[in-house]
């Protein structure tokens, strides 16, 4: 059992990222995935953790506010037009709300949670902070292991057990699932990518996937269901 008044000694903000527009799945991320928007399974875990003081959803879009409002988010602010591209890194979308919001306690950590994530779950979420608030590090995210080695998508460790692209273990290799990213607020004003600071992977299984293309859609609905 979980100690809800250990678990947050420390604020903790779930800012979900959900711009309109996407290109290789037509509204990916309000797509009805069993029964309700894709995105509804980010912000109910979320909520139902316990973990955040707020839970907020930085879009563009009139309809994913709408919807996210709906299931008990807030969407405190319109994202702008020059973050809510194919181009936009998720840093730059969580350095604006971070600034939006004032959220620059220097106490105060920053769950970026994307809307694609129905295999989430308590456990998982309270699993990752209680390491990411015991260890003097950026950022913590669920990563899973790979057999090679691509420099373009996959990390490896270095010898203080921080995600690298440059490392000579060649022995195990990660790559992101796409999820959810622990970081402190400092951190992700102050660095570029979530790889390029002090980062430690949390190992997950192969069903976590990075949704980019419709056949990684049918892969996760077909895990999804195999589950259920």
């Amino acid at each position: 059992m979980f100690n809800k008044t250990k678990l947050t000694s420390v604020e903790n903000i779930a800012i979900i990222i959900a711009r309109a527009g996407s290109q290789r799945i037509k509204n990916k991320n309000i797509k009805f995935f069993f029964g309700k928007p894709v995105i509804a399974y980010s912000i109910k875990c979320a909520l139902k953790s316990k973990l955040f003081s707020r839970v907020i959803v930085s879009t563009d879009s009139k309809k994913i506010k709408k919807i996210s409002l709906s299931y008990g988010a807030e969407v405190p602010f319109k994202r702008p037009k020059k973050i809510s591209n194919s181009s936009s890194g998720t840093v730059s979308v969580i350095r604006h709300a971070i600034r939006k919001m004032k959220l620059t306690k220097k106490n105060l950590n920053i769950c970026c949670v994307y809307p694609v994530t129905p295999f989430v779950n308590l456990s998982l979420l309270k699993k990752t902070f209680l390491i990411f608030k015991k260890k003097k590090i950026d950022f913590l995210l669920p990563m899973s292991k790979c057999k090679n080695f691509n420099e373009a998508k996959f990390f490896s460790l270095n010898k203080n057990g921080h995600l690298t692209k440059n490392t000579k273990n060649k022995n195990l290799f990660f790559k992101d699932t796409g999820q959810f990213y622990w970081g402190k607020s400092a951190s992700w004003l102050k660095n570029e990518s979530v790889f390029s600071g002090k980062t430690v992977p949390f190992i997950v299984s192969n069903k976590f996937i990075d949704v980019n293309t419709e056949e990684d859609w049918k892969n996760l609905e077909r895990k999804f269901k195999k589950k259920k």
